[in-house]
Parts: C-alpha cells; sequence; structure tokens
C-alpha cells in the first residue's frame, strides 16, 4: 500500500514539473513576442516622427483620404455628361478644347466651389473663398479652403490647404477619366508648405517641403505660384503683350538687373 502511494506521489511531481516547464516556456514566447512588438511600434513612430519632420510624404488619416476621394468623385459626376459628349479626338491623351472647359468650370462655379483651370491666365471662379482664407492665415486664424483646378484632359485636381494657425499643410488629390468614361483616383498626397505668400495683387506663392539632395539626385521643385484675384481685362491684354513670352521656367531675364 506504502508503495502505491509513493509512486502516485512520484508521478504526480513529475507531471507538475513538466506542466511547470510548458507554462514557463510559453511565458518566455509571450514576453519575447511583446518585446517584438514593442520594438516593431517604437521603430514606427521614429519613421512617422521623421516624415514629418521632413515634411513630405505625411501620412494621411483615413477620413482625409476619404473626403478627398468622394469629392473628386462628386465633381466629376457633375460634369460627366459633359466630358460624354464632348469630342475627344483619336488621340491617346484626350485634349478638350477651351469651349468645354470653360464649360466644365461654370458647372461646378454654379455649386460655390472655388474653381480654375490651367489654361493661360484662368480666372478663378468663387474666389473670394480662397482670399478669405488666406487673410485668415495672414493673421494667424486657423482653417481650411478646397481649391479645384480642371486639367486640359477634363480630370480634376483637389488642393486642400489646411492653416493650424502656425504652419501651412497640403493635401493635393487628383482623379482622372478612364477610356471607358469611368474615373479614378491618379494620386493622393500630403505635405507641409515651407513658406507661402499672400500679396496686394493677388498672387500666392508657396514652396512645399520636397526631398533634397542627397535623398535625390536631381533637385525638386516645390514652389508653385496661382493667381487668387483675377485680373481685369487690361492687366491680362498688357501681361500677354509684355510678359507671356518671356514666362518659361529658368528664365532669369525679369528678375536681372
Amino acid at each position: 500500500m506504502k508503495k502505491r502511494i509513493w509512486f502516485i506521489v512520484l508521478i504526480s511531481c513529475l507531471l507538475c514539473g513538466c506542466i511547470r516547464k510548458d507554462m514557463t516556456s510559453d511565458s518566455q514566447l509571450m514576453d519575447s513576442r511583446d518585446v517584438d512588438s514593442t520594438e516593431e511600434n517604437e521603430n514606427a513612430k521614429e519613421d512617422v516622427a521623421e516624415q514629418w519632420e521632413k515634411g513630405y510624404d505625411l501620412p494621411i488619416d483615413e477620413p482625409e483620404r476619404k473626403e478627398a476621394e468622394d469629392e473628386c468623385k462628386m465633381i466629376l459626376e457633375l460634369i460627366s455628361d459633359i466630358y460624354t459628349q464632348a469630342d475627344k479626338g483619336e488621340a491617346v491623351n484626350t485634349v478638350l478644347d477651351d469651349k468645354t472647359i470653360y464649360k466644365m468650370q461654370d458647372r461646378i462655379k454654379e455649386k460655390g466651389y472655388p474653381v480654375t483651370t490651367m489654361k493661360a491666365y484662368a480666372a478663378m471662379e468663387n474666389y473670394k473663398r480662397v482670399e478669405a482664407f488666406l487673410k485668415n492665415c495672414q493673421d494667424e486664424k486657423a482653417g481650411s479652403v478646397v481649391l479645384y483646378e480642371l486639367h486640359s484632359d477634363g480630370g480634376i485636381g483637389r488642393d486642400k490647404f489646411i492653416f493650424d494657425g502656425k504652419d501651412m499643410y497640403l493635401i493635393s488629390a487628383c482623379a482622372t477619366w478612364n477610356t471607358n468614361d469611368t474615373y479614378g483616383m491618379s494620386y493622393i498626397s500630403y505635405a507641409m508648405i515651407k513658406e507661402w505668400k499672400y500679396t496686394e495683387k493677388g498672387w500666392f506663392g508657396y514652396e512645399l517641403c520636397v526631398p533634397e539632395p542627397p535623398e535625390v539626385t536631381e533637385i525638386v521643385d516645390g514652389s508653385c505660384l496661382v493667381r487668387i484675384k483675377p485680373m481685369t481685362k487690361e492687366q491680362r491684354e498688357m501681361s500677354e503683350r509684355c510678359v507671356q513670352g518671356l514666362g518659361y521656367q529658368g528664365n532669369n531675364l525679369l528678375c536681372s538687373n
């Protein structure tokens, strides 16, 4: 009887030892996984912080991304009948005539959205909303505004300028038409504006944060100039006569002594 009892006790001890060993191994494995997960999270946070410091290719929140996609879709649906009926020619790359582009612009204008085109000396419609935003920025008042730009192929660009009271950011998106008259997003990006200025004459100039050497081998130009306040007929005619012929990139004739 005593031998049987001792045998049972011995078996129980061995089983307990195995269970404790398995529990210890599982615990060590879980601890190792926790350490790996923590390191991955820390590395991810460092990468995000580094990207914010660079100021370009910033992470876009899902609500902002969805808003950009939904609004681009809404604008293209608004002008879809004009695009469908337009003469697109036989070329691979569609280029719509000025009459069609301006017809699209009028349709968007009617809805109250600020909109411009890529045509030379194009007048921005509903520009006062953008101008009010920029003047508030000059007074360090936070806010945002969305500006649409019609492209020559009938696609739409959407620029959302955001000012937090100190710094300005740009969420830029583009939607284009496919060959079967459907549409889709071409790109969406988020960047900090390094510096900006709005002049009394109605020019909005800004420079985006972009990759710089040695990260890239070629200089990336992040500067942009947008005409907010429409020119008068006289101003436009004078500019076309005296400036347009010289106004190509890289020409410093008008800023040289």
